[in-house]
């Protein structure tokens, strides 16, 4: 093939290749954005700042659905053009299977469309399914087809559009729980083939494959209007585009993609009109706590299900709790009142969006089964890259007297310079819990009053933020009451010799 053909080629793949990323780009909830400047943004910011200015990832059901408004949507190349609009652009959750979300896709497409000269009026229908991976809405398959009829000098020619897309890795565009300011790295490759005829007229399979390597970053919250309703949203970027992302909605609001590389263009703006959240049959709660830790980390995993048509908790129900990403998984039930909990140690999770000492996150999806009843949520947990803390060193008294408060202090040091906090066990039967934060290789003084005479060892431990654990360091100490006491007598008796005699008389006796 000659390269002026296989340019050709390529230029009218790049027609199908933009309508074919539109339905990537709506599929996977809370989408991309323009240009950005790179910010430096500290792993133990994002820590402190869990809870404020995020958004984690949705939980989907099957009735879900947004429908949209894609216009304008134009696309410009030496050898091809469209100018139109899709209206009623829907995505609607028909299937649920053990990994993904299956997603029903279709809408109306119209506008001018040219391609080698053939120009005419396109009228169509676009229909289709995405799989999107429930634990991040990394996309996994997309299938597109469409059909309908080109007019031109009033002669109706029919048209067929087939495309599908993958990507490999899956294509995991956000680095959940969403925090404004974050940045991540994406890349995979994507590749998209398919078949675009027209009756009579033109016939052109594509191939084509595309890697994508980019930084995204969370840009900010905003106030954003639309038909469906005003939402805060939060804007994430990405070269070429503009979105935002509504957690109230469990999706874009809308984008703006804007493409130019060469001769060819494309702009798309996309805009939500309406959208219904589907309930489950069981509602469940989930908190994960905390949410970002080190491997090995104990996490608890607490909620509650309730039936939703009635409000009643579901009493002794069936808990499943998984990571995808891990293949790990328990099991537990819930009790009279429908509340569960339990308590996993983090596993090392990895993903294809990392951001500085992040390992990775992943979803923990907690299932609740009930007789025919079900329900499902969606919690983001990460795992960074840390080393605990260091033994802490304990100095302070190794004597003294039962009830008398005496200072000890504790020194720590956190190698990636973490804050750090301590955990005391006074080998009394008492515990300071967990205090702090502190500086790290920074003395910290903690005061006890021993109550009862005795020899105790003090047990003292640190961890720092992202809840690695040092091992214990001790202290021996001895509070001898008693002796000090029988040291005041010998002072005395050696003053006064006849005490000596009456206390041995007494004590004899």
């Amino acid at each position: 093939m000659s390269l002026k053909m296989k340019k050709k080629k390529i230029n009218i793949a790049y027609l199908v290749y933009s309508i074919s990323l539109l339905v990537l780009f709506l599929n996977i909830a809370p989408a991309i954005s323009s240009n950005i400047e790179h910010q430096n943004y500290s792993l133990s910011t994002l820590h402190t700042s869990a809870g404020k200015n995020q958004a984690d990832i949705p939980t989907w059901y099957i009735g879900d659905e947004w429908v949209y408004t894609v216009g304008p949507l134009t696309f410009s190349s030496p050898n091809g053009s469209f100018s139109g609009t899709i209206e009623s652009f829907k995505q609607k959750i028909i299937q649920i299977t053990d990994e993904a979300y299956v997603i029903d896709i279709t809408g109306d497409i119209s506008g001018d469309i040219t391609i080698e000269g053939f120009t005419g009026e396109l009228t169509g229908e676009i229909t289709g399914s995405s799989s999107v991976r429930i634990s991040d809405l990394a996309e996994m398959t997309t299938e597109l087809y469409s059909e309908g009829e080109i007019i031109a000098l009033w002669i109706p020619f029919p048209y067929e559009l087939s495309v599908i897309t993958s990507s490999q890795p899956p294509l995991e565009l956000y680095d959940y729980p969403i925090h404004v300011g974050e940045q991540w790295q994406i890349s995979c490759l994507t590749t998209i083939n398919g078949l675009f005829s027209i009756q009579g007229v033109y016939s052109q399979p594509f191939d084509e494959s595309q890697w994508i390597d980019e930084t995204v970053q969370c840009l900010g919250e905003e106030e954003m209007s639309t038909p469906a309703g005003s939402f805060t949203c939060y804007e994430i970027g990405r070269s070429n585009t503009q979105a935002w992302y509504a957690p109230d909605v469990g999706n874009i609001v809308k984008s703006i993609i804007d493409y130019t590389q060469v001769n060819t263009s494309l702009h798309i703006v996309l805009t939500l009109q309406s959208f219904s959240r589907a309930p489950q049959p069981i509602n469940v709660s989930l908190d994960v706590v905390p949410t970002m830790v080190a491997q090995g980390a104990s996490v608890l995993l607490s909620g509650r299900a309730v039936s939703t048509s009635s409000g009643d908790p579901i009493q002794h129900g069936d808990i499943l709790i998984q990571i995808p990403s891990t293949g790990e998984s328990w099991s537990t039930t819930t009790d009279s009142n429908g509340f569960y909990e339990k308590t996993i140690i983090a596993p090392s999770i990895y993903d294809d969006t990392p951001v500085e000492r992040e390992t990775g996150s992943g979803g923990v999806i907690v299932q609740c089964s009930s007789g025919s009843l079900f329900g499902f949520r969606v919690q983001t947990l990460t795992t960074v890259q840390d080393t605990p803390p260091t033994v802490p060193t304990i100095s302070g008294p190794t004597t003294g007297k039962i009830g008398v408060s005496y200072n000890y202090t504790f020194t720590s040091e956190d190698s990636e310079d973490d804050e750090i906090f301590y955990y005391v066990d006074w080998g009394d039967g008492t515990n300071s819990s967990w205090v702090g934060p502190f500086t790290s290789n920074v003395a910290v003084t903690i005061s006890h009053l021993f109550t009862k005479k005795g020899t105790y060892t003090i047990q003292g431990k640190s961890r720092d933020a992202f809840y690695a654990e040092s091992n214990w360091g001790t202290l021996e100490v001895s509070m001898p009451t008693f002796l000090s006491v029988s040291f005041f007598f010998w002072k005395m008796s050696s003053r006064f010799p006849f005490l000596s005699d009456l206390l041995h008389s007494l004590f004899k006796s």
